[in-house]
């Protein structure tokens, strides 16, 4: 106690302070208007530089306590805010701030300009006008100093789920929020990671002037601005408080300084009491309370206020108290005791909000593991109020689990009563009291006198209880897995029961937390722990196919008749068994199960058709009015290992063997081999349907055969028809000859008729015996017919086709063969479920695969491409290496791979490696599994687009062939034109007895061989066709060399009748011979004797062959262009390397000449296709262009010729534009090989001459004539 003599210098927080104002420091309060000076007599107006500015900062506070500290706020003064005894407000207002949240990060950046300090002069001071004032009592200071200048902050809350997260975003903000440009110039880039950071804060601003400040965007726009805007301002931002009794000594005042302890006493009840009402809140926030419990959901908002009052209460009384302990004129010992007092029961208080939280916090967790689960997934709610059940489903039963009455019921919770208690008292109990308690407790009271044996009244909270959590987490765990295997109709939910009937009880007794009641016809039962449980495991015998299933189910009396069992359910699946199964693959589908519905009297069952030799899982579960029982612990029992299809079959054949062995007509004997160490059984086939070659070169030829595999063999299981798409799986192999194609089929089919590396002997269908390297063992498309042998077949029909293999050595013709067989087998075989390309898994060369896969790209139409997959022969554990080879070549990969290794089932094997022999034969059956289960999986695609696109292909070819022929006859034709053009242009103005060089041609006649066909025009004594399919006159109508009625290679376009087969051919040779200009000139115009006669004759002749020829083109690229979008792929230029390959050999190996020249031949008919294909529609664009060229020179002749003579003479010594005309209508690559432009002074002899070299440049470098090689006869 004293005078208080010492200057007291406070934050203005927002307000306006003034020199001379009197203020009373022990309720920290000013007292506006009244003042020991006239206010112009201490506050004079000066006027000031606004850039002069005394001091700047910026100052960064990462809590509140941080940031009122930065303000120099000392404790009183944060008490007295926190007491709201004084106010923040403006650019203070940031100081007020609650948590939002137990864990919130915060960042406040402030900026603060001083622009001036003022004070009240020493001469104003001895000079008091109104000293009245210094008697009054209420006055203790005045303002002797005031700082002025601009102050702002910036807030960035978030609000944390956890002190780690807290952590670690305060650690993130502090690095961020530094790099705000306070009034830089400077634009600061944030990345999009930390402006995502700084978006999920929220922006506040403080400040005298308002902003609108909600987002990143605005924040960064104001902290730019701030320093300029706040050196504008002239705010109060402190000010320092004197003693009256400085003026006067006999206005003295006795202020008594506050105990730091007792201060801080109160600073921290304050706090916890804020901490507190964050609990409080995150309580209220709980899902499981908030949302499903009412009663809890008011026992909380009660609780709340209940707090709030006790809070306002403290809070009134420091106010109140405070003030009163700085006045030196009262009792402060009497002070301090009573603040003490309240410090100590609002600490109290707070001590039971905070257990209440933590019951609550508690509570809420026990509900979200046990009834908040429930209800989320699906558990209907009736805790509020439980329904009538004769108007809702009365029929179907109701399985409830209790929750509800008790504590939970109450509005008041006992902890609530404690807080608002005024003195310490034993607190009552939990449950409450009759006498004491609210009407709930006492309605629970009232209850609990009704059962004479269900009194449960606990004083402990009931998630605090062991014994009821536990049976809440019991009957949740059972109700949820009852639910899964509940009856149809029956409903599950948490409700709020009061009572329900015992069993053995015939008053309703209370129910407890955790209970479960079974409503059901009108009655409420408590069944809690009687739902059904599983049945011990139930006992099997085997028998063959067959498993017995025995059980025994004994059920308690009563709760026979709580829950009735109305049967039971055997569930039972196949399992695997590594140490007994065969290594052979089965398609078994392990792990799914069936189920068997058995009566109530039932003891027994039996399960039929079954897996041979597997193992069977079986369990029991009871079946009662509220569903299925868990099942048991799983039985196992294992069938009987049955006779395999291929182990009969050599049964069959040993019975049989006299009769089997006998060839009969379509009939291939059965034969058993039993060289190389090891048997092997070929089984006999029979021809069912066999198709052949309709059209020459292959006219008569077995195209497709169709063969049924051991009819003998279970005769009365007949196959299914092969057109049938449903019950015939039709799988069709490709491959390189000596690919093992072939061994592939007999390794697959032995699979799928169950044979086994221990039977007496091999099954195959195809017999390689013969085979040699290279040679492909299938001479014919084979289609082999198996029936449904063997479950795994699925009850159909395989069609098993064994293609011939392309590039052995029977050459290029064998292959077209293949092509032709195959239009024929998709002209009988309607569908196909899977193309399989057999190739070695370390074939790497491309010149094996690309024609393959090139065939079946043209071959088959694009409706196959997703029934394309791959097979790997002789294949190891490593990656496939031609897996990398048909990738590049863009064949499916992708659509399914399969590898196998089938050196098993070749017929030569060393009977001294068994072994190795054995684990051969499972590396093939695992791959033929996986063929088993892709092929099965496979839905049927019909192949008529594919039959479309072998037709085309074929007769595509054959265009071909007669276009190459016409493109060499018209080269040699051009060849000719070009030589006679040089000799004219070189005779032009000559004496007529100079003779020039000339090449002429002369027709010669070549055998053909025998057997062989050709189309032989007698108007133009040429060979049309030199390779026909027809040999009959008659039918000459029909040759590919005909297009309608017509032939394509005639100058004159013959009709077909003068056409007939002869058995040479004509072809022409060419010679040199020197001549005089008159002959040539002769030779090309009989009717005229100059120079543009004859140019008229020979451009007259070969515009009639490149008409013809250019309309034979474009029906090409129709073709053509009519398979690139029915093909799956029509790329001729895989073919020419794969030709050039067998060029290459036969030249190597000295084949005879013919085959060497069909080789040739059938390259340069590729070529064509490919150039075709290439160019579409642009394809002989060029020849247009030299037609239209030789047409305006036709014109330009003719209309020389027609002139009179002397008008001739005058039109020779003019200049020509002819050859310039031309040129301005040239475009592309013509134009940049023509000759140059000539001078416009040019006669029309030099314009021939340029027009002469035009024309051979478009003869010799033509799109067409320059794709076919030079020695093939278009130099």
């Amino acid at each position: 106690m004293g005078n208080d003599t010492d200057p007291i210098t406070r934050p203005s927080l927002g307000q306006d302070v003034q020199l001379g104002m009197l203020y009373d420091s022990r309720k920290e309060t000013f007292f506006a208007g009244i003042s020991l000076w006239d206010s112009e007599e201490v506050n004079k107006i000066e006027v000031i530089d606004e850039n002069k500015v005394q001091n700047a900062s910026t100052v960064f506070s990462y809590s509140t306590e941080d940031a009122r500290k930065a303000a120099n706020l000392d404790i009183e003064g944060s008490l007295s805010l926190e007491l709201s005894i004084i106010q923040a407000k403006g650019s203070a207002k940031y100081l007020s701030d609650k948590k939002s949240s137990t864990f919130e990060a915060r960042v406040d950046v402030s900026s603060t300009v001083t622009r001036r300090t003022r004070r009240i002069p020493q001469e104003t001071l001895a000079k008091l006008k109104y000293d009245k004032y210094l008697d009054d009592d209420r006055f203790t200071h005045f303002v002797a100093e005031v700082v002025e200048g601009g102050s702002a902050t910036l807030s960035f809350v978030q609000s944390c789920s956890s002190s780690e997260e807290l952590t670690k975003i305060s650690g993130e903000l502090e690095v961020t929020i530094v790099k705000i440009p306070i009034g830089g110039k400077a634009k600061v880039e944030y990345t999009k990671e930390e402006k995502a950071k700084l978006e999920r804060f929220t922006v506040s601003y403080s400040g005298a002037i308002v902003e609108s400040v909600s987002n990143l965007e605005d924040a960064l726009r104001v902290a730019h601005d701030m320093p300029q805007n706040l050196k504008k301002q002239m705010n109060t931002l402190s000010y320092q408080l004197l003693p009256i009794s400085l003026l006067d000594s006999k206005a003295n005042r006795v202020i008594r300084a506050l105990d730091a302890n007792l201060v801080s006493e109160v600073v921290d009840a304050l706090k916890d009491g804020a901490t507190v009402q964050l609990g409080l809140r995150d309580v209220k926030a709980q899902k499981p309370l908030e949302d499903w419990f009412p009663k809890v959901k008011k026992q909380i908002a009660n609780f709340q206020r209940a707090f709030d009052r006790a809070e306002t209460e403290f809070k009134s009384a420091a106010r109140r108290l405070l003030p009163e302990l700085r006045d030196g004129n009262t009792d402060e010992k009497s002070k301090i005791e009573e603040l003490r007092s309240a410090v100590a029961l609002f600490r109290k208080r707070i001590g039971f909000a905070t257990e209440f939280i933590e019951k609550k916090l508690k509570e809420a967790r026990t509900l979200d593991t046990t009834v908040a689960s429930l209800l989320a997934n699906g558990f209907e709610d009736h805790i509020t109020k439980y329904p009538d059940r004769s108007v809702t489903s009365p029929d179907a039963p109701w399985l409830m689990l209790v929750f509800g009455g008790g504590p939970m019921a109450l509005e008041t919770h006992p902890l609530q009563q404690k807080v608002e208690e005024k003195e310490t008292k034993p607190p009552p109990p939990v449950g409450g009291s009759a006498e004491d308690g609210d009407g709930d407790n006492a309605a629970a009271a009232a209850a609990d006198d009704d059962d004479d044996d269900d009194d449960d009244d606990e004083e402990e909270e009931w998630f605090e209880d062991q014994e009821v959590v536990s049976r809440l987490k019991a009957s949740c765990a059972s109700l949820q897995q009852q639910r899964v295997r509940a009856a149809p109709g029956v409903i599950f939910g948490v409700a709020n029961i009061p009572k329900a009937h015992r069993l053995g009880k015939k008053k309703a007794v209370l129910t407890k937390i955790g209970d479960t009641v079974l409503d059901n016809e009108g009655k409420l039962l408590i069944i809690t722990g009687m739902l059904p449980t599983a049945m011990q495991s139930p006992t099997l015998a085997s028998n063959s196919q067959s498993l017995t299933v025995n059980w025994d189910y004994e059920q308690d009396q009563d709760q026979a008749k709580a829950i009735p069992i109305k049967g039971f359910v055997v569930t039972y699946g196949p399992r695997e068994n590594t140490l007994k199964d065969s290594p052979l693959p089965r398609k078994i589908a392990y792990g799914t199960y069936e189920e068997v519905q058995c009566d109530v009297s039932e003891t027994s069952t039996v399960l039929n058709g079954l897996h041979d030799d597997c193992d069977y899982e079986v369990k029991i579960a009871v079946k009662s009015i509220v569903g299925w029982s868990e099942d048991s612990k799983p039985a196992i029992g294992r069938t009987a290992k049955l006779p395999s299809v291929a182990s009969r079959m050599i049964d069959f054949y040993n019975e049989n063997k006299t009769t089997l062995s006998e060839p009969g007509e379509s009939r291939k004997p059965w034969d058993l081999y039993a060289s190389g160490g090891r048997k092997t059984l070929f089984l006999g086939l029979k021809t069912a349907l066999e198709r052949k070659c309709t059209d020459k070169p292959f006219k008569d030829k077995v195209a497709v055969r169709v063969v049924d595999v051991a009819p003998e063999f279970s005769p009365d299981l007949l196959p299914a028809d092969i057109l049938d798409k449903d019950k015939t799986l039709v799988a069709v192999f490709v491959g390189c000859s000596g690919h093992g194609k072939s061994t592939q089929i007999n390794a697959f089919v032995s699979y799928m008729i169950g044979g086994d590396y221990d039977d007496q002997a091999r099954i195959m269908i195809i017999d390689d015996r013969g085979a040699k390297d290279g040679k492909s063992v299938t001479q014919y498309i084979t289609c082999y017919r198996i029936r449904p042998l063997s479950p795994m077949f699925e009850g159909k029909t395989l069609l098993i086709v064994d293609t011939p293999g392309y590039g052995d050595n029977r050459g290029i013709d064998y292959d077209n063969f293949v092509t032709a067989a195959m239009q024929v087998f998709f002209q009988n075989i309607a569908h196909v479920n899977s193309v399989v390309f057999t190739c070695k898994s370390n074939e790497t060369r491309t010149t094996f695969l690309e024609p393959i896969a090139t065939y079946v790209f043209s071959l088959f139409a694009q409706d196959i491409r997703d029934c394309l997959h791959t097979l790997y022969t002789f294949c190891d554990a490593g990656t496939p290496q031609a897996r990398a080879t048909l990738q590049a070549l863009s064949w499916p990969v992708g659509n399914g791979e399969i590898k196998v290794n089938n050196t098993a089932f070749t017929v030569e094997v060393d009977p001294k490696n068994k072994q190795i022999v054995r684990d051969w034969w499972r590396l093939s059956v695992n791959g033929q599994f996986l063929l088993m289960n892709m092929l099965l999986s496979k839905l049927p695609v019909p192949t008529n687009d594919s039959f479309e696109v072998t037709k085309d292909r074929i007769l595509l070819q054959e265009k071909c062939q007669i276009a190459q022929k016409n493109i060499l006859s018209t080269a040699t034709q051009a060849q000719m034109l070009i030589t006679d053009l040089k000799s004219l242009s070189k005779v032009v103005g000559l004496p007529p007895d100079q003779k020039v060089k000339v090449t002429k041609e002369k027709s010669v006649k070549k055998p053909v061989p025998e057997g062989q066909a050709t189309t032989y025009c007698h108007n133009c004594i040429q060979t049309c066709h030199d390779n026909c399919a027809y040999a009959n006159d008659s039918d000459k109508k029909d040759c590919s060399a005909m297009s309608g009625e017509n032939c394509t290679v005639c100058k004159g376009r013959c009709h077909w009748t003068k056409h007939a087969n002869f058995p040479f051919l004509i072809e022409f040779e060419q010679y040199d011979e020197w001549v005089v200009a008159e002959e040539i000139i002769k030779k090309w115009n009989e009717a005229t004797n100059n120079i543009e006669g004859a140019l008229l004759g020979a451009i007259e002749t070969y515009l009639k062959l490149q008409e013809n020829l250019r309309g034979e083109i474009l029906r090409l690229v129709e073709l053509t262009d009519k398979l690139q979008k029915k093909a799956l792929r029509h790329n001729p230029k895989g073919l020419i390397n794969y030709i050039d390959t067998l060029i290459k050999a036969a030249e190597m190996n000295g084949a005879p000449p013919e085959q060497q020249a069909q080789l040739i031949t059938a390259r340069n008919t590729i070529i064509l296709e490919q150039k075709i294909k290439e160019r579409g529609e642009k394809a002989g664009a060029e020849s247009k262009v030299l037609v239209d060229v030789l047409t305006d020179v036709q014109k330009e002749m003719q209309r020389r010729m027609a002139l009179k003579p002397q008008e001739r003479a005058q039109e020779e010594a003019k200049s020509s534009s002819l050859y310039n005309d031309l040129y301005s209508k040239l475009s592309g690559s013509v134009l940049r090989r023509a000759p140059a432009k000539l001078k416009s002074s040019a006669l029309y002899t030099v314009n021939l001459k340029a027009v002469v070299l035009l024309v051979e440049v478009l003869l010799k470098d033509g799109d067409l004539l320059a794709s076919l090689p030079k020695d093939e006869g278009t130099d």
